[in-house]
């Protein structure tokens, strides 16, 4: 049966009848309990999955949700005591539509005494006809009440962690040997021995059990304790032919087991396939071949609607299950003297003073969302102040653009922003927030700076989607904020980036100066941790956009902290495989340096040594000059610009151009009009066409004057052309410079500069064109890897072919266009004897159209062998090589450096993880000596021993690893030495 949404609650003397709600339905037992009212009634209030009706001022008022999806995204990640810390932002839309008029203070607000009325919010029954207004019971405000007595049901919890009866250890039953389990789904509790507890086990083997060490109970399972279920026969029957004994999975309604399952093979049983016999004992095997899982017909009829008999209960539990874990009913001053941030698992792996860290240097704001109602003030008080985002310098984000946009009509949050560990894809304490809008620096600003409070290293690294935007005026519009959120640090001291996977949709200048390959200190960080993050709580937004706002925000405060701990117990395995790949990769790509600087330094040592310094000033001041931009490239614009200061009249090269890229885009166009067309597309070509006919009009009148020559060669074209049929703009002969050079239409005179000036249009057309194509099939690489990762079903499948579809089309335009832009170049260089060009550029073949790498175009250089496109920008003769091979040196530095990093600071953090583990046991074990009830003794040495466990692994972890890596060659130096001295030095810490 389900439960009455409006349950009541009788008093008849000392016993009470009360509505239980079960695994399997709603029964109705009595207890006995010492009477504290004569008369008292408990109200609930009942939600739907669709909307909720309350009432409020004696008027129904009616909520709705809606859903909308966006990711947003910052990063951060912490280093060692000297390196710097990164901090990832991070943002992910899924609204919470609610009236925001609806009163909000019942999850704020205790109410101690039973006789005290109800806030005026809070009031809804009236006497209309004396026009008075009667207080709300105080039962209809049942986590009110609970919220005084949160200190007591923490006790009893605790209680229920140690046993009573291990003073007299016999068994609570046979009293023969001594009594050191205990089942958790029994209601007796009862201490009993191995024996009898397998005894009263035998038609409930899906029971959780526990055994009692001598300070704590510790899991343990009945297949563990030696209890085997029998197939095929009935309960107490014993199988003549039994099979081996299997491990077996089963899934039950209160969690997953571990059992010994035996199958029937006797002759009665023998024709009837395993998965039948599992069937017959009311369990759904998850397979029909070798069957190793499967689920109780229990857990497949619990898809009954039970939110209404258990939200309140699960927002208590998981709210007291927090305070448990955290320790703070071994602490003085209990659940009240919770500080901020306190009840959040932090990364073990990032520095944190007095922990793992040497001395000098945490649900209403106790874990990952931020204080409410100091939020709140805070979004009032400088949303008018602080301006809205400013025109975006960089491609169009729509971070940005939509940064001021609603997510829908009437929501109340329109997302979540938060701050994560950039290198660990841990949620911090004090990062999470609501977004009332699009992703708004004010909020971010507010999520970053509210964390930092709880934990301020000296660096810092944030890698956020727009950094390039976001961190422009963060110190400005910081020093507008109170004090208490704002840093110490000066701006020399945050460094800010761009995630990996996201730069390639920047322009180029921020694929160097908000590069994590470029950037020292950072090591092989990618900065993508938010996005992977947000995986394990997408599917919580169809849950969470029903709930009211405490209940949400404690149900997600919950999650995240699941997530980190589950992301704690694997943490020490990720760092040891982690370390295996680094190693390798330290070795071969610190060799390829060491192989590139010694080539260079017979013919440049002096220039290598500038480089150097060069890369030195730029790391510690990011405004001086970047070592791995180029300065020399040269441009079609800047031949244009060139051309109108020296006041050319002959603009008919000008015209010429814009005719070539008209007529070949038509062409394209044409090629993509498809057999099916409307007629507005065909009229859209036809204007372009007659717009190029016009223009072939104009340039001809200019040749008859510049070149008198084409006038007989548009004659001959004339007379070739059948009478009445007109020739397609994409078909006229246009008679460049370069193409009369063929047919010896050109006046040699000297005076006549157009032939050099074609020259030099053309080699700045040659690197445009192929610096676009390079930026093509990048964006190819990214849109190939966006599509194997988020690309799934039809509908996404055909928008994600289309797109790369349009993307493969620029590419063969590029490449027509480099391939016509070749010959025009080598014609009219023939005509100059002007060949130098050669040197750099090439006749462009299938081959030499390929990306920088085929599985991942971010991966460092020095892997493959890359295609002459990617080495082309080489100008200024000897000046211009210099910058490339600086360029490149840098690079291959870089790439060494990250490397090294990153080997030294997985040491680090494996050592960090050991020594936050030993920490954590040390608290608890103080605590232990703290508290007096033998309970709360018993729970935490309990958790000492889970961190003592932990610690023991990762020990174990490290040695294994160490063990199992080759020896390095000792030949090998270290990179960062290199950047001080020219010498190679040799480095032996590996």
């Amino acid at each position: 049966m389900t439960s009455n949404p409006r349950k009541k609650s009788h008093r008849f003397g000392a016993m009470d009848i009360l509505d239980v709600a079960d695994s399997d339905n709603t029964v109705q037992i009595n207890i006995d309990t010492t009477p504290t009212q004569e008369f008292h009634w408990h109200t609930d209030y009942s939600q739907t999955s669709a909307s909720t009706s309350k009432r409020h001022t004696g008027k129904s008022v009616r909520t709705t949700t809606t859903h909308l999806p966006l990711g947003l995204s910052s990063g951060t990640h912490t280093g060692s005591n000297s390196l710097p810390t990164t901090i990832s932002l991070q943002g992910y839309l899924a609204s919470s539509r609610q009236d925001t008029s609806l009163a909000t203070s019942m999850f704020t607000t205790s109410f101690l005494n039973p006789d005290h009325e109800a806030p005026a919010e809070f009031a809804s029954a009236s006497n209309e006809d004396e026009g008075t207004r009667f207080p709300r019971p105080l039962g209809d405000h049942p986590l009110m009440v609970w919220k005084s007595q949160r200190d007591e049901f923490l006790e009893e919890i605790l209680h229920s962690e140690s046993s009573e009866q291990t003073a007299h250890s016999d068994c609570d039953k046979c009293g023969l040997e001594q009594g050191q389990h205990r089942c958790l789904s029994c209601f007796d509790g009862r201490m009993l021995c191995r024996t009898c507890i397998i005894k009263l086990h035998q038609a409930m083997p899906f029971h959780r059990v526990e055994g009692w060490t001598g300070s704590y109970f510790k899991k343990i399972s009945l297949g563990d304790l030696g209890l085997v279920i029998q197939l095929g026969h009935k309960l107490g029957k014993i199988c003549q032919i039994p099979a081996v004994v299997h491990s077996f999975v089963v899934i039950d309604v209160d969690g997953i087991h571990m059992v010994q399952i035996s199958f029937c093979e006797c002759t009665r049983n023998v024709e009837v396939a395993r998965y039948r016999q599992l069937l017959r004992s009311r369990l759904w095997p998850a397979t029909t071949i070798f069957p190793q899982t499967a689920v109780t017909f229990r857990v497949l009829n619990l898809f009954q609607d039970r939110y209404d008999v258990f939200l309140r209960i699960m927002r208590e539990w998981r709210h007291l299950r927090a305070l448990k874990c955290f320790g703070r009913g071994h602490e003085p001053g209990r659940i009240e003297g919770t500080q901020p941030g306190e009840l959040a698992l932090r990364c073990p792996a990032c520095p944190h003073p007095h922990v793992n860290l040497p001395d000098g240097c945490l649900n209403q704001g106790y874990a990952y969302f931020v204080e409410e109602q100091g939020f709140k003030a805070y979004l009032k008080e400088y949303g008018d102040i602080i301006p809205e985002e400013e025109k975006s310098t960089c491609n169009n984000h729509d971070a940005v653009k939509l940064a001021n946009s609603r997510g829908g009509k009437g929501a109340a949050a329109t997302g979540v922003g938060a701050v994560v560990c950039g290198r660990h894809d841990m949620k911090r304490p004090l990062s999470v927030g609501d977004l009332q809008k699009g992703e708004r620096y004010l909020n971010m600003d507010y999520f970053i700076l509210s964390m930092l409070t709880c934990d301020t290293p000296p660096d810092l690294v944030i890698s956020y989607d727009i950094a390039c935007q976001w961190h422009k005026n963060f110190f400005v519009r910081m020093g507008k904020y109170p004090a208490q959120l704002r840093l110490h640090q000066t701006k020399g001291n945050i460094l800010y980036l761009v995630p990996k996977f996201h730069l390639p949709a920047h322009i180029l200048k921020c694929h160097n100066d908000f590069s994590f390959n470029f950037s020292a200190k950072v090591r092989q960080t990618d900065g993508e941790a938010p996005k992977r993050g947000w995986a394990a709580t997408n599917a919580l937004a169809n849950s969470t956009k029903e709930m009211g706002p405490g209940s949400r925000r404690d149900t997600l405060d919950d999650h995240f902290g699941d997530y980190n701990w589950r992301k704690i117990i694997i943490l020490a395995s990720i760092i040891c495989e982690k370390y295996k790949d680094a190693v390798a990769a330290r070795a071969q790509h610190v060799a390829e340096f060491i192989s590139y600087e010694d080539a260079l330094w017979v013919e440049h040592s002096t220039a290598v040594n500038q480089w150097r310094s060069m890369v030195l000033a730029w790391e510690s001041d990011r405004t001086k000059l970047n070592p791995f931009s180029p300065t020399l490239r040269l441009t079609e614009n800047a031949v244009w610009l060139e051309l109108a200061q020296e006041e050319k009249t002959e603009n008919s090269i000008e015209i010429r151009h814009d005719l070539e890229e008209a007529q070949a885009c038509l062409i394209n166009d044409i090629k993509e009009l498809g057999a099916h067309s409307t007629d507005l597309q065909r009229t859209r070509i036809q204007q372009q066409a007659n717009h190029i006919s016009h223009k072939v009009d104009a340039w001809s009148k200019i040749q008859k004057v510049y070149m008198p020559k084409m006038s007989l060669l548009h004659a001959r074209d004339d007379d070739r052309c059948p009478p009445g049929v007109e020739t397609h703009p994409t078909k006229i002969p246009l008679y460049l410079p370069s193409m009369a050079l063929r047919l010896d239409a050109v006046d040699p005179s000297p005076k006549n500069t157009i032939i050099n000036d074609e020259r030099r249009l053309r080699l700045a057309q040659a690197h445009d064109t192929l610096a676009m194509l390079c930026d093509h099939l990048l964006l190819k690489s990214y849109l190939m890897i966006w599509r194997q990762r988020f690309s799934r079903g039809q509908r996404y499948g055909t928008r994600a072919n289309t797109l790369m579809h349009r993307v493969e089309t620029k590419i063969s335009a590029d490449a027509a266009r480099y391939r016509r832009t070749y010959a025009a170049l080598d014609v009219v260089s023939t005509y100059l004897h002007q060949h130098e060009w050669k040197k750099d550029l090439f006749p462009l073949r299938p081959e030499d159209i390929s990306g920088l790498n085929s599985n991942n175009n971010m991966r460092s250089e020095g892997h493959h062998s890359l295609s002459w496109i990617w080495k082309t920008n080489i100008q200024g003769g000897e000046e211009g090589l210099q910058e490339a091979l600086r360029i490149e040196w840098c690079k291959s530095c870089a790439q060494a450096q990250r490397w090294q990093e990153e080997c030294e600071l997985l040491v680090e953090e494996i050592h960090r993880v050991k020594v936050t583990f030993q920490f954590y046991e040390k608290v608890w074990k103080d605590r232990a000596e703290r508290v007096d009830l033998s309970s709360a003794r018993a729970y935490t040495l309990k958790q000492a021993a889970l961190w003592q466990e932990l610690e023991k692994s990762a020990a174990e972890q490290w040695s294994s690893t160490l063990m199992s890596l080759p020896p390095l060659p000792h030949e090998v130096p270290d990179p960062t030495l290199n950047l001080d001295s020219p010498q190679h030095t040799l480095a032996s810490s590996f």
